[in-house]
């Protein structure tokens, strides 16, 4: 005896019944909308997608009996869209109808429905409708999009002090929790303080205890800096840091090169199988701060309050070897090889955060080798030693640029409004966009010991990071500043033992602000050099990420509808 099972059984029964209902085939009941539109159903399907009409179609009540049923909270065109849910299992979420779609789901008992717009109205969170949405969710007791909503607006807090009134629309409790929060992304409390005013100022006809409350939110210590431990707003200690990254297995390393500062940063493959090899992984970075990471058909985005990765939709393609950036809320994947053939990719993969979705742009013209993205002036660039190609996403164009004409290319990013690369050592190239030129600036400080070189923008200032190992002594990381009125390299120190002796192997540098409060410590490196090199060297090791033709690297970088 053998069981046989049909994979496109229930497929093909869901097509046969919604085309009974579309032609109005063995239907049983009448749907009533609270506008008063009419739909013709079968009751066995409502019954079995909506717990709240199977109890009311089996549970003996009198709508059980009736040919004509009437909901009167849900309006026509949820009705439509639900009862259409109902027979396909697909629903269309737009901004218009989210909020009410999700009422009616909420009374219907439908979760999938109910937690789909949950998760739409989180992706499109912003300055506008942060508070709106946190009183939705507030409304309709749901503690995660409530959660979201109270996140995002701590992280952007800073935004409200300066434009807008939107967080006086909360009520007394509202305010209160927000004005309570330790991740309140502020560097003083006076910040905080100018909320609570404000807050107080609009809603002028609460009674006067209100007051007293809301101005015990302020932590008043904060204003005292004899207080010897006040409780700080986790933006108060924020800072933009340097991020090494080797092995993505690894943890990453977060390091304040002023400061000596270091700290890690939790892998995005602790609970991930992917194999031995995680080679040909790319690293971008947001405006905002926001990281993402790519590796294989994979892709992450880094919660620094959380200090943990959240893994975003599955991508199209697999590649080794790729590059990725970040234009207005869109993700870029280019370049890098087909793992089964080796054959370099054209095609590229666009992610929008808001819809959680991946989809092809315009392919690159030309088949690219050793390459940086980089973003400037919400265009994306491709540099190579042969090539700069820029991608324009409004008319979704690719267009051929001065190209760098260097025998060898390593790294690249942007820097007042230039697109800085080092091309062979120690020779630096700057492309001004504006008249569509190169002119090479003042050469890199490096010598025969010399290893690696990556340059970043850090603290808006143009940083260049150089390793060197040489033989029984620890490996060095040395950092320069650029000054453009000397068009000259400073260095401002170098660190012993900062990275393991592996460092010659390859890294990814970025820079990003972190709060250091939510990392894990390590011992801090003095920015001097060290003529001890018997003590021990950072616990940091850095896998090979290349070989001879490595195209892995990093990036210094709407009112649309979703079916579900």
């Amino acid at each position: 005896l053998g069981t046989q099972i049909s994979k496109n059984h229930a497929r093909c029964l869901l097509k046969e019944l919604k085309a009974f209902y579309d032609a109005g085939l063995l239907v049983d009941v009448t749907i009533e909308s609270g506008t008063g539109k009419l739909f013709t159903c079968n009751r066995n399907v409502l019954a079995a997608a909506s717990p709240y009409f199977k109890s009311m179609f089996t549970g003996g009540l009198y709508e059980s009996k009736q040919a004509k049923v009437k909901i009167h909270d849900v309006d026509a065109e949820s009705m439509a869209l639900i009862i259409d849910y109902c027979y396909t299992g697909k629903v269309t979420i737009s901004e218009g109808n989210v909020q009410r779609l999700y009422a009616a789901a909420n009374m219907l008992q439908l979760e999938y429905i109910r937690q789909a717009c949950s998760n739409f109205m989180t992706r499109r969170l912003d300055l506008t409708n942060c508070a709106g949405i946190l009183k939705f969710a507030d409304a309709f007791d749901n503690q995660e999009l409530k959660d979201k909503a109270k996140a995002f607006i701590a992280r952007n807090f800073h935004h409200f002090c300066r434009k807008g009134k939107e967080l006086c629309e909360l009520n007394i409790n509202q305010i209160k929790e927000i004005l309570q929060m330790d991740t309140l992304d502020v560097d003083s409390e006076n910040k905080v303080c100018a909320i609570a005013i404000q807050w107080l100022e609009a809603n002028a006809a609460e009674k006067a205890g209100v007051i007293l409350e809301v101005l015990k939110c302020v932590r008043w210590p904060n204003f005292n800096d004899k207080d010897k431990r006040p409780a700080k707003r986790i933006g108060m200690t924020a800072k933009e840091m340097i991020i090494f990254f080797g092995d993505p297995k690894n943890p990453g390393l977060c390091y304040d090169p002023y400061s000596g500062d270091v700290f890690t940063m939790v892998s995005p493959l602790n609970n991930v199988s992917l194999g031995k090899s995680v080679r040909g992984f790319a690293v971008c970075v947001s405006p905002e701060s926001d990281l993402y990471l790519a590796l294989q058909k994979h892709i992450w985005v880094y919660d620094a309050v959380q200090n943990r990765w959240h893994e975003l939709a599955e991508r199209l393609l697999d590649r080794t070897g790729m590059d990725i950036g970040y234009v207005n809320g869109h993700i870029y994947v280019l370049g890098g090889r087909d793992p089964l053939t080796n054959d370099r990719r054209k095609e590229v993969e666009c992610y929008s955060i808001q819809r959680n979705e991946w989809t092809f742009v315009a392919p690159l013209p030309h088949s690219v080798g050793k390459m940086e993205v980089v973003t400037l002036n919400d265009r994306l660039y491709v540099v190579s030693n042969k090539r700069l190609l820029c991608y324009e996403p409004r008319r979704n164009q690719w267009l051929n640029c001065a190209s760098l004409k260097a025998n060898k290319f390593q790294e690249a990013c942007v820097f007042q409004d230039q697109i800085f690369c080092i091309c062979e050592s120690p020779i630096m190239k700057a492309y001004n966009p504006s008249q569509g030129e190169w002119r090479r600036i003042g050469d890199m400080p490096v010598d025969s010991n010399t290893n690696n070189c990556q340059v970043v923008r850090l603290n808006n200032k143009l940083i260049l990071v150089t390793t060197s190992h040489p033989r029984q002594v620890k490996s060095s990381v040395t950092i320069h500043e650029y000054d453009p009125d000397r068009d000259e390299w400073i260095n401002i120190g170098t660190t012993i033992g900062l990275l393991h002796y592996a460092i010659f192997y390859g890294f990814i540098c970025l820079t990003a602000r972190f709060y250091p409060t939510c990392l894990e410590s390590r011992r801090n490196f003095d920015m001097e050099e060290d003529d001890d090199h018997s003590g021990s060297s950072a616990d940091w090791d850095f896998e090979g990420l290349s070989d001879a033709e490595s195209e892995s690297g990093s990036s210094s970088s709407f009112s649309e509808e979703e079916t579900w």
